[in-house]
């Protein structure tokens, strides 16, 4: 049996390879995505899913490397380095062509061996910045 953070290990490594068929495996039918950024909330596996591939078609070389994950009782906290090449529109930013390399942060709880809820929290200012959508004065 896998623990905790095996589990959201495994959920990164499924993304990373866009094995959805996996990550629906690993992540409850009525799971909810929580987040301060759009979207600020997900619900549902497939709704996951969805959000994911939509992400994958805005950055198609994207990778999602754990830089550590913690792991206490049934939450799991993950640092993440996120690196991609903006090729599509993101909301109502046209593809760049620019690189996004940034780190977040990601907090899972993990009940009877799925993915239940996650928090994830991001600076979307600096994301803008680097892909050429903002300039800092």
């Amino acid at each position: 049996m896998k623990s905790n953070k095996e589990i959201v290990l495994s959920f990164f490594e499924a993304s990373n390879k866009r094995d959805w068929r996996t990550i629906e495996s690993l992540v409850h039918d009525d799971f909810i995505r929580n987040s301060s950024s759009e979207p600020r909330e997900i619900k549902t596996n497939r709704g996951l899913i969805t959000f994911h591939k939509q992400e994958a078609e805005v950055f198609p070389d994207l990778r999602e490397e754990v830089v550590f994950a913690i792991e206490e009782g049934d939450l799991v906290a993950v640092r993440v380095h996120f690196l991609g090449t903006q090729r599509g529109p993101l909301g109502s930013f046209p593809a760049s062509g620019k690189i996004l390399d940034a780190h977040f942060n990601c907090f899972f709880k993990v009940t009877d061996g799925r993915i239940k809820e996650s928090w994830v929290e991001y600076d979307n200012l600096n994301g803008l910045v680097q892909l050429g959508h903002y300039k800092m004065e």
